[in-house]
């Protein structure tokens, strides 16, 4: 969703922003240095949080480095199983593909689901990755987290990222009452509304993004939810777009923290835009065709 953000606010506030923002090397000079003092003041009040840690491969901001930070303390069997990815080539779980995790990715849109099957040259390879071109909904969850934990081989996956834009809360919610726990959550928060808030949309299963303010869940109503099936949160990430969750019984060394502590505004515009080097899927056809 945050890629569809970003081209609505720059339609919106283009003109007065210019190239020098979005486009141009200042732009992103200037974002690097806002994102600098973000981390700053969160490294003085919480040095430990794996929020400090986060990069960009192919997520689309600094996610990446914050799953590794999460998976270098709790291990795992390096598994995976992500909603919403779009064309996949910007997602959460694709530098884990890269490396050699196993996984399945969701997508509900065709056209994304096409440019996948164009850019790995096929959908399914056995033991490594899957592609399912579906609408994640609280009805199918169960049976697509199942399929994805058949598909690795694996009791329970070791990381879950949702991502679909309005109903995730419920989606998540059906999922943790069928007993499915993930060792890792990632989700998409909405970051305009600070804690204590508890605030969700309405659920609609035939819900899409209006490209306004209406999405998703105020990271109040995920922790409520997540913190009932036991799970801790670990950190946000600096643009206020995903929070992170691990399993309280997983969490070793890693520091949790209140949604107080943690919660990060919503900063779309300190998205890392790709400069030269355009991501594409081409490395991860290379590790998932072998």
């Amino acid at each position: 969703m945050l890629r569809k953000l970003l081209s609505h606010y720059k339609g919106v506030v283009g003109s007065s922003i210019g190239s020098g923002m979005w486009n141009g090397n200042t732009g992103q000079i200037a974002k690097m240095a806002e994102m600098r003092a973000i981390g700053a003041e969160l490294k003085q009040r919480f040095p430990n949080s794996v929020a400090l840690k986060g990069y960009k491969v192919y997520s689309q901001n600094d996610e990446d480095g914050i799953i590794a930070a999460i998976f270098a303390a709790i291990g795992g069997s390096r598994t995976f199983f992500e909603i919403g990815v779009e064309d996949g080539r910007e997602c959460n779980t694709h530098y884990l593909s890269v490396q050699g995790w196993r996984g399945v990715w969701v997508e509900a849109n065709e056209d994304s689901a096409k440019a996948i099957d164009q850019g790995l040259n096929g959908t399914v390879f056995p033991g490594r990755f899957k592609l399912v071109q579906d609408f994640a909904k609280v009805s199918n969850i169960v049976a697509l987290y199942r399929d994805a934990c058949e598909f690795c081989s694996v009791d329970q996956i070791d990381l879950f990222s949702l991502d679909i834009d309005g109903n995730d809360i419920y989606v998540l919610g059906a999922l943790l009452q069928s007993g499915a726990r993930p060792a890792a959550i990632c989700v998409e928060y909405n970051g305009k509304f600070p804690p204590p808030l508890n605030i969700s949309v309405t659920h609609d299963d035939d819900r899409g993004w209006a490209k306004d303010d209406y999405f998703g869940a105020s990271l109040q109503a995920f922790c409520d939810e997540l913190f009932a099936a036991d799970y801790a949160l670990v950190g946000c990430n600096l643009s206020g777009t995903n929070a992170f969750f691990v399993k309280k019984d997983r969490l070793g060394e890693l520091e949790s923290y209140s949604p107080d502590e943690a919660w990060q505004p919503m900063r779309p515009y300190l998205t890392v835009l790709p400069a030269v080097h355009l991501p594409t899927l081409k490395f991860m056809r290379d590790v998932v065709r072998r």
